[in-house]
C-alpha cells in the first residue's frame, strides 16, 4: 500500500530517538512539499487525531503526528511547562531530518506551535492554530476546576464535557467523532498517565497565569485561526485576540461548537486547512 492510500487507521507506528528517548510518530500523505506536523491536545495521544481530518489533509502532502515526553507509546517525562513541551518538539522534527515544515497545534498543541514560531521561526513555513489561546487567557485560570468537572463525568459524557456544546447537534457531531477515534483496531497508544495528566494541567495553568513572554505580533508567517463559538476551556474570545495580533492571519469560528470545533465539522476544516496550506500566502 502507498503512502498515498494509506489510511492513518492502518498507520504503523514508528519511533525516533532523541538523546535516548524514543518517540512514538505517525506518517502517512505524499512526500512531495512541505511536510504537515500535528502537535495535540491536552491528554492526547496519536489515537486522538480525527481520521477524517488526517486523511483529508494527507491527500496533498505529508502528514506527521507526534507524542510527546510521556505521552502515548513515547519514553520521558512530560514537562510541566510549555517551553520544554516545544524543545522536545523542535528535537522530534529535526531527528525526522525536516528542516521546514508546516505545523498544525491543536489546544496545548497550539500553545507549543507559538512557542516555536517565535522562539525558532526558520522551522516553520505556515501555522494552523486550532482550539487554543494566547498566553494570559483568563479562563485557563481554572483549568483544573474544568478538567476535575468533566473527569466526574462517565463514559463519553467525559469526551462531549469537553469537547462539544450541550445543543443535540453539537453531541451528536462530537459522539460521531469519538466513534471515528475507535477506527484504529491494532498498535493502539498507550492511555496517557497521571503523572502526565499532572503536568500537563501545571502547564495549560502556567500558560495563564505566569507572565506573558510572547510576542504574537512577531510571528510572520501565514496562520490560520480555527475556534468553536462556545470554547469554554480556551475561551472563543482570545482566538480574535490573537487574530488582532498576528500580523498575517486569518480567522474562522465554527457555530455551536466548543473545544471539538474543527472535528465537528471535518470536511469543511479539511477543504479551508488545504487551500490556506496551498494558496494562502
Amino acid at each position: 500500500m502507498s503512502a498515498q492510500t494509506l489510511k492513518y487507521a492502518e498507520a504503523p507506528t514508528q519511533y525516533v530517538e532523541v538523546e535516548g528517548v524514543r518517540y512514538a510518530y505517525r506518517s502517512i500523505g505524499n512526500d512531495s512539499g512541505y511536510s504537515l506536523v500535528c502537535l495535540q491536545h491536552f491528554t492526547g495521544t496519536l489515537d486522538n487525531w480525527d481520521p477524517i481530518v488526517i486523511n483529508g489533509l494527507a491527500q496533498e502532502r505529508r502528514v506527521i503526528t507526534i507524542d510527546s515526553a510521556g505521552i502515548g507509546n513515547s519514553g520521558g517525562a512530560t514537562p510541566d511547562n510549555v517551553r520544554a513541551m516545544a524543545e522536545i518538539a523542535m528535537k522530534i522534527i529535526g531527528a525526522l531530518g525536516i528542516d521546514k515544515c508546516d505545523i498544525l497545534g491543536y489546544s496545548l498543541g497550539g500553545f507549543i506551535a507559538q512557542t516555536i514560531a517565535t522562539s525558532n521561526p526558520i522551522l516553520l513555513r505556515k501555522i494552523i492554530l486550532v482550539g487554543t489561546a494566547p498566553q494570559g487567557t483568563k479562563a485557563l485560570y481554572l483549568f483544573p476546576q474544568l478538567v476535575e468537572k468533566a473527569f466526574q463525568q462517565k463514559g463519553i459524557e467525559v469526551y462531549l464535557y469537553l469537547f462539544a456544546t450541550k445543543t443535540e447537534k453539537s453531541r451528536a457531531l462530537v459522539t460521531a467523532t469519538f466513534t471515528r477515534l475507535q477506527e484504529r483496531k491494532n498498535d493502539r497508544d498507550k492511555d496517557t498517565g497521571m503523572d502526565s495528566v499532572q503536568a500537563q494541567i501545571k502547564a495549560l495553568t502556567k500558560w495563564g497565569t505566569d507572565p506573558v513572554t510572547i510576542k504574537l505580533s512577531n510571528i510572520r508567517q501565514p496562520v490560520m485561526i480555527v475556534q468553536g463559538s462556545h470554547d469554554e476551556m480556551m475561551d472563543s474570545d482570545s482566538s480574535y485576540e490573537m487574530y488582532k495580533q498576528i500580523p498575517n492571519a486569518i480567522l474562522l469560528y465554527y457555530p455551536d461548537s466548543a473545544h471539538g470545533s474543527f472535528n465537528q465539522y471535518p470536511e469543511m476544516f479539511v477543504a479551508e486547512a488545504t487551500s490556506f496550506l496551498n494558496y494562502f500566502e
